[in-house]
Protein backbone atom coordinates (compact mmCIF):
# COMPACT_ATOMS: atom_id res chain seq x y z
CA UNK A 1 0.00 0.00 0.00
CA UNK A 2 1.21 3.32 -1.25
CA UNK A 3 0.89 6.25 1.04
CA UNK A 4 1.94 10.18 0.27
CA UNK A 5 2.17 12.25 3.50
CA UNK A 6 2.29 16.03 2.68
CA UNK A 7 3.86 17.29 5.67
CA UNK A 8 2.29 21.22 4.82
CA UNK A 9 -1.34 19.85 4.97
CA UNK A 10 -2.86 18.37 8.11
CA UNK A 11 -2.10 15.30 9.09
CA UNK A 12 -4.80 13.50 10.42
CA UNK A 13 -7.50 14.25 7.40
CA UNK A 14 -4.35 12.03 5.53
CA UNK A 15 -4.35 9.32 7.94
CA UNK A 16 -8.14 9.32 7.98
CA UNK A 17 -8.27 8.84 4.12
CA UNK A 18 -5.55 6.25 4.01
CA UNK A 19 -5.93 4.47 6.35
CA UNK A 20 -9.51 4.77 6.65
CA UNK A 21 -9.74 5.83 10.52
CA UNK A 22 -12.67 4.83 12.53
CA UNK A 23 -13.55 7.47 15.58
CA UNK A 24 -14.41 4.71 18.56
CA UNK A 25 -14.14 5.12 21.98
CA UNK A 26 -12.24 7.99 21.74
CA UNK A 27 -9.51 6.84 19.64
CA UNK A 28 -8.86 6.87 15.16
CA UNK A 29 -8.67 2.80 14.65
CA UNK A 30 -7.16 1.45 11.56
CA UNK A 31 -9.88 -0.05 9.64
CA UNK A 32 -10.02 -3.39 10.27
CA UNK A 33 -8.98 -4.44 6.88
CA UNK A 34 -5.89 -2.07 7.05
CA UNK A 35 -4.40 -3.29 10.45
CA UNK A 36 -5.12 -3.75 14.38
CA UNK A 37 -4.09 -3.07 17.83
CA UNK A 38 -4.86 0.40 19.23
CA UNK A 39 -5.98 3.69 17.99
CA UNK A 40 -4.52 7.10 17.33
CA UNK A 41 -4.83 10.21 19.68
CA UNK A 42 -5.07 13.44 18.49
CA UNK A 43 -5.00 17.25 19.94
CA UNK A 44 -4.66 20.56 17.65
CA UNK A 45 -3.51 23.19 20.51
CA UNK A 46 -3.61 27.10 19.29
CA UNK A 47 -0.44 28.63 17.30
CA UNK A 48 -0.92 26.02 14.60
CA UNK A 49 0.46 22.74 16.73
CA UNK A 50 -0.54 19.04 15.90
CA UNK A 51 0.25 16.43 18.53
CA UNK A 52 -0.02 12.57 17.72
CA UNK A 53 0.07 9.37 19.56
CA UNK A 54 -0.25 6.54 17.73
CA UNK A 55 -1.04 3.59 19.93
CA UNK A 56 0.77 0.25 20.09
CA UNK A 57 -0.43 -1.31 16.36
CA UNK A 58 0.08 -2.96 13.41
CA UNK A 59 -0.79 -3.06 9.68
CA UNK A 60 -1.53 -6.42 7.86
CA UNK A 61 0.03 -5.33 4.65
CA UNK A 62 3.20 -3.87 4.12
CA UNK A 63 2.80 -0.19 4.00
CA UNK A 64 5.14 1.93 1.30
CA UNK A 65 5.02 5.76 2.98
CA UNK A 66 6.16 8.68 1.26
CA UNK A 67 6.48 11.73 3.47
CA UNK A 68 7.43 15.48 1.32
CA UNK A 69 8.00 18.94 3.20
CA UNK A 70 8.23 20.62 -0.26
CA UNK A 71 11.23 23.85 -0.43
CA UNK A 72 9.45 26.64 1.17
CA UNK A 73 7.69 24.56 3.50
CA UNK A 74 7.26 26.90 6.81
CA UNK A 75 5.99 23.54 8.54
CA UNK A 76 8.03 21.10 10.71
CA UNK A 77 7.49 17.29 12.47
CA UNK A 78 8.91 16.06 14.97
CA UNK A 79 8.84 11.84 14.69
CA UNK A 80 9.62 9.99 18.17
CA UNK A 81 9.80 6.58 17.81
CA UNK A 82 8.43 4.97 21.35
CA UNK A 83 8.60 1.53 20.55
CA UNK A 84 11.90 -1.18 19.93
CA UNK A 85 11.06 -1.60 16.58
CA UNK A 86 12.97 -0.46 14.28
CA UNK A 87 11.72 1.29 11.39
CA UNK A 88 14.02 2.07 8.22
CA UNK A 89 13.47 5.05 6.13
CA UNK A 90 15.36 6.63 3.52
CA UNK A 91 16.48 10.42 2.74
CA UNK A 92 19.12 12.51 0.66
CA UNK A 93 20.37 8.60 -0.37
CA UNK A 94 20.88 8.20 2.85
CA UNK A 95 19.58 4.80 5.16
CA UNK A 96 18.34 6.14 8.52
CA UNK A 97 17.85 3.27 11.44
CA UNK A 98 15.06 5.10 13.27
CA UNK A 99 14.91 3.31 16.85
CA UNK A 100 13.78 4.29 20.52
CA UNK A 101 17.12 3.24 21.84
CA UNK A 102 19.41 4.05 19.09
CA UNK A 103 20.99 7.25 18.71
CA UNK A 104 18.55 8.35 15.97
CA UNK A 105 15.18 8.12 17.82
CA UNK A 106 13.82 11.47 17.31
CA UNK A 107 13.99 13.23 13.76
CA UNK A 108 13.25 16.66 12.35
CA UNK A 109 11.63 17.26 9.10
CA UNK A 110 12.71 20.15 8.18
CA UNK A 111 11.82 22.13 4.25
CA UNK A 112 12.62 20.23 1.20
CA UNK A 113 12.80 16.61 2.27
CA UNK A 114 11.44 13.74 1.35
CA UNK A 115 11.39 10.43 3.20
CA UNK A 116 10.36 7.02 2.69
CA UNK A 117 9.81 4.40 5.40
CA UNK A 118 9.11 0.97 4.73
CA UNK A 119 6.34 -0.64 7.30
CA UNK A 120 6.66 -4.13 7.60
CA UNK A 121 3.21 -6.43 8.16
CA UNK A 122 2.24 -7.38 11.57
CA UNK A 123 4.77 -5.62 13.17
CA UNK A 124 3.60 -3.68 16.39
CA UNK A 125 5.28 -0.17 16.48
CA UNK A 126 4.10 2.88 18.65
CA UNK A 127 4.57 6.30 17.60
CA UNK A 128 4.34 10.01 18.53
CA UNK A 129 4.10 13.46 16.29
CA UNK A 130 4.70 17.21 17.14
CA UNK A 131 3.33 18.84 13.96
CA UNK A 132 4.04 22.95 13.67
CA UNK A 133 4.41 25.88 11.73
CA UNK A 134 7.76 27.82 11.97
CA UNK A 135 5.76 31.04 13.69
CA UNK A 136 5.79 28.53 16.64
CA UNK A 137 9.68 28.90 16.85
CA UNK A 138 9.51 32.66 16.19
CA UNK A 139 7.30 33.38 18.94
CA UNK A 140 9.17 31.22 21.59
CA UNK A 141 12.52 31.42 20.72
CA UNK A 142 14.63 34.27 19.38
CA UNK A 143 17.43 32.54 18.45
CA UNK A 144 16.28 29.57 16.76
CA UNK A 145 17.90 30.04 13.50
CA UNK A 146 20.86 30.11 15.18
CA UNK A 147 20.40 26.03 16.63
CA UNK A 148 18.16 24.73 13.53
CA UNK A 149 20.40 24.32 10.71
CA UNK A 150 17.66 25.18 7.83
CA UNK A 151 19.74 23.91 5.32
CA UNK A 152 20.09 20.69 6.26
CA UNK A 153 16.24 18.90 5.81
CA UNK A 154 16.40 16.38 8.50
CA UNK A 155 18.10 16.06 12.34
CA UNK A 156 18.53 13.66 14.48
CA UNK A 157 18.61 12.85 18.00
CA UNK A 158 17.86 10.91 20.36
CA UNK A 159 15.40 10.63 23.18
CA UNK A 160 17.25 10.70 26.41
CA UNK A 161 15.39 9.79 30.01
CA UNK A 162 14.31 14.08 30.45
CA UNK A 163 13.11 13.93 26.69
CA UNK A 164 11.15 10.80 27.10
CA UNK A 165 9.72 11.73 30.67
CA UNK A 166 8.55 15.10 29.37
CA UNK A 167 7.09 13.71 26.82
CA UNK A 168 4.91 10.91 28.34
CA UNK A 169 3.78 13.33 30.53
CA UNK A 170 2.23 14.91 27.59
CA UNK A 171 0.78 11.64 26.57
CA UNK A 172 -0.03 10.49 29.78
CA UNK A 173 -2.70 13.67 30.07
CA UNK A 174 -3.85 13.74 26.30
CA UNK A 175 -7.35 13.88 27.79
CA UNK A 176 -6.92 16.99 29.52
CA UNK A 177 -5.97 19.55 26.52
CA UNK A 178 -4.43 22.37 28.68
CA UNK A 179 -2.37 20.13 30.71
CA UNK A 180 -0.89 18.23 27.39
CA UNK A 181 -0.67 21.31 25.87
CA UNK A 182 1.89 22.60 28.91
CA UNK A 183 3.80 19.50 29.03
CA UNK A 184 3.87 19.22 25.29
CA UNK A 185 5.64 22.86 25.22
CA UNK A 186 8.05 21.84 27.75
CA UNK A 187 8.80 18.92 25.77
CA UNK A 188 9.80 21.35 22.93
CA UNK A 189 11.55 23.67 25.39
CA UNK A 190 13.94 20.63 26.25
CA UNK A 191 14.28 19.69 22.63
CA UNK A 192 15.49 23.20 21.15
CA UNK A 193 17.90 23.24 24.31
CA UNK A 194 19.16 19.92 23.64
CA UNK A 195 19.56 21.18 19.59
CA UNK A 196 20.93 24.83 20.90
CA UNK A 197 23.81 22.26 23.29
CA UNK A 198 24.75 20.50 20.33
CA UNK A 199 25.20 23.34 18.43
CA UNK A 200 27.18 25.17 20.87
CA UNK A 201 29.78 22.06 21.75
CA UNK A 202 30.29 20.47 17.87
CA UNK A 203 34.04 20.47 18.31
CA UNK A 204 34.31 16.76 17.81
CA UNK A 205 35.14 15.70 13.90
CA UNK A 206 32.51 13.87 11.95
CA UNK A 207 32.34 10.04 12.75
CA UNK A 208 33.11 7.82 9.78
CA UNK A 209 30.12 5.98 7.69
CA UNK A 210 32.45 2.83 8.61
CA UNK A 211 32.68 3.32 12.10
CA UNK A 212 29.37 4.20 12.57
CA UNK A 213 28.27 0.66 10.93
CA UNK A 214 30.39 -0.83 13.19
CA UNK A 215 29.20 0.66 16.63
CA UNK A 216 26.14 -0.34 15.50
CA UNK A 217 26.95 -3.31 14.85
CA UNK A 218 28.57 -3.95 18.22
CA UNK A 219 25.42 -2.07 20.24
CA UNK A 220 23.32 -4.90 18.91
CA UNK A 221 24.77 -7.35 21.16
CA UNK A 222 23.98 -5.13 24.02
CA UNK A 223 19.93 -3.52 23.42
CA UNK A 224 18.63 -7.42 24.91
CA UNK A 225 17.44 -6.82 28.12
CA UNK A 226 16.74 -10.18 29.06
CA UNK A 227 19.82 -11.05 27.80
CA UNK A 228 22.02 -13.90 30.51
CA UNK A 229 25.46 -12.31 29.60
CA UNK A 230 26.87 -9.18 27.52
CA UNK A 231 30.30 -9.09 25.40
CA UNK A 232 33.49 -7.40 27.44
CA UNK A 233 34.70 -4.19 26.19
CA UNK A 234 37.40 -6.05 24.35
CA UNK A 235 34.95 -8.26 22.22
CA UNK A 236 32.34 -5.27 21.59
CA UNK A 237 35.85 -3.57 20.18
CA UNK A 238 37.02 -6.25 18.43
CA UNK A 239 32.97 -6.51 17.09
CA UNK A 240 33.69 -3.04 15.82
CA UNK A 241 37.03 -3.77 14.42
CA UNK A 242 38.28 -0.52 16.87
CA UNK A 243 41.09 -0.80 19.79
CA UNK A 244 39.43 -0.81 23.48
CA UNK A 245 40.17 2.96 23.14
CA UNK A 246 38.57 4.28 20.50
CA UNK A 247 35.59 2.34 20.66
CA UNK A 248 34.69 3.75 23.93
CA UNK A 249 35.35 7.31 22.79
CA UNK A 250 33.53 6.72 19.94
CA UNK A 251 30.44 4.62 21.36
CA UNK A 252 30.10 7.48 23.84
CA UNK A 253 30.43 10.18 21.11
CA UNK A 254 27.64 8.24 19.02
CA UNK A 255 25.33 7.11 21.90
CA UNK A 256 25.91 9.49 24.26
CA UNK A 257 26.77 6.90 27.29
CA UNK A 258 29.44 4.11 28.03
CA UNK A 259 28.96 1.06 26.96
CA UNK A 260 27.97 0.14 30.42
CA UNK A 261 25.41 2.99 30.97
CA UNK A 262 24.06 2.35 27.42
CA UNK A 263 23.21 -1.20 28.40
CA UNK A 264 21.99 -0.44 31.61
CA UNK A 265 19.51 2.05 29.92
CA UNK A 266 17.97 -0.72 28.03
CA UNK A 267 17.26 -2.65 30.94
CA UNK A 268 15.82 0.01 32.59
CA UNK A 269 13.63 1.36 30.34
CA UNK A 270 12.39 -2.30 29.70
CA UNK A 271 11.44 -2.69 33.40
CA UNK A 272 9.26 0.40 33.16
CA UNK A 273 7.63 0.00 30.34
CA UNK A 274 6.84 -3.49 31.75
CA UNK A 275 5.55 -1.74 34.98
CA UNK A 276 3.59 0.83 32.84
CA UNK A 277 2.69 -1.59 30.32
CA UNK A 278 2.06 -5.08 32.03
CA UNK A 279 1.49 -3.81 35.50
CA UNK A 280 4.29 -6.47 36.85
CA UNK A 281 5.71 -6.33 40.27
CA UNK A 282 9.45 -5.14 41.09
CA UNK A 283 10.13 -8.54 42.04
CA UNK A 284 8.89 -10.29 38.99
CA UNK A 285 11.14 -7.82 36.89
CA UNK A 286 13.86 -7.73 39.25
CA UNK A 287 14.04 -11.36 39.01
CA UNK A 288 13.10 -11.48 35.20
CA UNK A 289 16.68 -9.01 34.66
CA UNK A 290 18.65 -11.70 36.97
CA UNK A 291 19.40 -9.31 39.77
CA UNK A 292 20.20 -10.87 43.30
CA UNK A 293 17.80 -8.98 45.36
CA UNK A 294 15.02 -6.91 44.44
CA UNK A 295 16.68 -3.97 46.83
CA UNK A 296 19.61 -3.99 44.21
CA UNK A 297 17.19 -3.62 41.25
CA UNK A 298 15.47 -0.89 42.63
CA UNK A 299 18.67 1.02 43.57
CA UNK A 300 19.19 0.61 40.23
CA UNK A 301 16.16 2.33 39.19
CA UNK A 302 15.80 5.19 41.31
CA UNK A 303 19.82 6.33 40.33
CA UNK A 304 18.34 6.41 36.61
CA UNK A 305 14.77 7.48 37.16
CA UNK A 306 14.56 9.54 40.41
CA UNK A 307 12.27 7.24 41.78
CA UNK A 308 11.29 3.58 42.79
CA UNK A 309 9.77 1.14 41.08
CA UNK A 310 6.63 1.20 43.29
CA UNK A 311 6.37 4.96 42.50
CA UNK A 312 6.41 4.36 38.18
CA UNK A 313 2.11 4.37 37.48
Amino acid sequence: MLVELNITQNLKSQFEHYFKLEFREGEYMLHPSIGGGRGMRFLEFPGQMEFYHFKKSFFKTPIQMKSVNPQGSEWLLIHINLSNTQQNKKANDENIAFQKHLPIGILLYGAGLEIETLLPPNIEMELASVHFHRSFLDTYFDDWKSIIDLSKNIIYEDLDTTLETALYKALGSIDDKMACHSHVLHFMHLFIRKLSLHAQSRTHNELHTDDVKNLFAASIYLRDPLAESYPSINELAAIANMSNTKFKTLFKQLFGSAPQQYKTKIRMEYAREELLTNHRTASEISRELGYSHPSNFSATYKKYFGELPSATK
